[in-house]
């Protein structure tokens, strides 16, 4: 008897226990989070619809997270683009400078109206006396080319404009272009085409004689050769022929390029320190002597060998001052990069508030760039 007393009292705790929990349950599913519902008596039972409630509505900080997650959907078109304006602000114009100022597309629609007056250009030149300046309009128009990522037609226009410059017996000019269709073919990843283009003109400039031209053209190719996965090579030759020769020329902006050109090969290893030390080197030179138009990049990449090295907070400090650099130059494509950099940085970081202006930012930058929105200083 007392035995079967024991098991009914369990039962009944078991059942009030398990009641317990479905109400909790319960009560949690009908717990107004709008707050609309002021009164609402859950134990009505006639007749009449069932009460639903909204879930709790999304905090700032969620919504910031899936605006976060939707930015990486066109994450690679941008990084694409930021790559793409890199190279080409490594083009060169020729002749006299009068083919349309060297410009930065910030549209599609008005690339094409800049390709527009440099055909109609073109047609109005002459083939004789004119065959320089229609050379000078190919070589602008390939540039904008590349510009607009159509590289297909950048190389065919190169090589025309390469070809007529030949003819002329112009070297410079034509060295300029052969430059600007290694850079193309750099960036296409065909690197055995930008080797044999980056040999060829230093095989030039050795028998010109010229430290300065030998320097540069071979910078250029130990970069080549570092893509290639020849670095050693590549250092070797920056460490003890590049920067000698611009020490002998007393060309202090070329000993700048050359510590530069050797941080970007040690990036391409993921040596962020040697690449960071490097840096430095260059931005003591430009301080120095006052070299001003290579001080963005240097900055840009001193931040970003911070960020991959593990050090966000001078990461953060650095793209600052690196985005009031690009943004008194003009250069758009690293504003983009330097807002895409500190937005993913502060919201790792939970500064909310940061990541949100800096993803606004990111918006306006990119709706200038590719919706030819007109620009908004802020």
């Amino acid at each position: 008897m007392k035995l079967k007393q024991g098991l009914f009292i369990h039962i009944v705790c078991f059942c009030f226990f398990f009641c317990s929990i479905l109400n909790g349950g319960f009560a949690q599913q009908h717990v107004d989070f709008s707050g609309v519902v002021s009164k609402y008596d859950s134990t009505f039972t006639g007749i009449g619809p069932s009460v639903y409630f909204l879930p709790p509505p999304k905090t700032e900080e969620e919504l910031l997270d899936d605006r976060y997650a939707e930015k990486e959907i066109d994450s690679a078109v941008v990084e694409e683009y930021v790559n793409r304006m890199k190279y080409y602000h490594r083009l060169d114009m020729t002749g006299n400078g009068q083919v349309l100022a060297k410009y930065m597309p910030i549209a599609e629609a008005q690339t094409s109206s800049v390709e527009g007056k440099l055909l109609m250009e073109m047609d109005g030149t002459g083939v004789s006396e004119q065959a320089g300046k229609q050379a000078d309009v190919e070589n602008r128009l390939a540039m904008e080319y590349v510009a607009l990522g159509a590289c297909d037609f950048a190389v065919e226009f190169f090589e025309k404009a390469m070809q007529a410059k030949r003819a002329l017996g112009d070297q410079s000019d034509w060295e300029t272009i052969a430059h600007n269709l290694a850079v193309t073919y750099e960036y296409l990843g065909q690197l055995d085409k930008a080797h044999a283009l980056r040999q060829q003109l230093y095989d030039r400039a050795v028998k010109n004689g010229s430290n300065t031209r030998q320097a540069e053209a071979l910078m250029e190719l130990a970069l080549v050769k570092a893509k290639m996965g020849f670095s050693l090579e590549a250092e070797r030759d920056i460490i003890r022929k590049v920067v000698p020769l611009f020490r002998r020329a007393k060309n202090e902006a070329g000993r700048a390029s050359a510590y530069r050109t050797l941080a970007d090969v040690y990036t391409l290893q993921q040596k962020y320190p040697e690449a960071q030390w490097f840096l430095v080197q260059a931005k003591t030179i430009v301080d120095k002597e006052g070299i001003k138009d290579q001080l963005p990049e240097i900055i840009f990449n001193l931040a970003e060998t911070k960020k991959h090295s593990g050090n966000p907070r001078v990461a953060i400090e650095e793209y600052k001052v690196a985005n009031d650099l690009a943004k008194k130059d003009h250069i758009m494509g690293m504003q983009l990069a330097i807002q895409d950099a500190l937005g993913s940085l502060y919201h790792q970081a939970g500064d909310y508030d940061g990541a949100a202006l800096a993803l606004n930012r990111y918006d306006a930058l990119k709706n200038i760039l590719f919706k030819g929105e007109k620009p908004v200083d802020n």
